[in-house]
């Protein structure tokens, strides 16, 4: 399955980057939509870039709120 990318909103890239990493310059997040839907585990690439599965048809509006992978 093929991946896309979304850049992320200023307001959410600026709360990821005062975050740790999961590894080398990404993060794991949980991204919660506003349907109240939520996509587990996915990666963000240097605090500004969502991949999606190209099955995830979002947008940057429909996101809520993004909440890094516990452990």
């Amino acid at each position: 399955m093929d991946t896309i990318t979304l850049k992320l909103p200023d307001n959410f890239s600026n709360i990821l980057v005062n975050l740790p990493e999961s590894g080398m310059g990404y993060q794991i997040v949980n991204v919660i939509l506003r349907s109240g839907k939520i996509l587990y585990k996915h990666k963000v690439l240097n605090s500004e870039i969502l991949m999606l599965e190209e099955n995830e048809l979002i947008q940057a509006r429909d996101i809520a709120n993004i909440e890094l992978e516990s452990k």
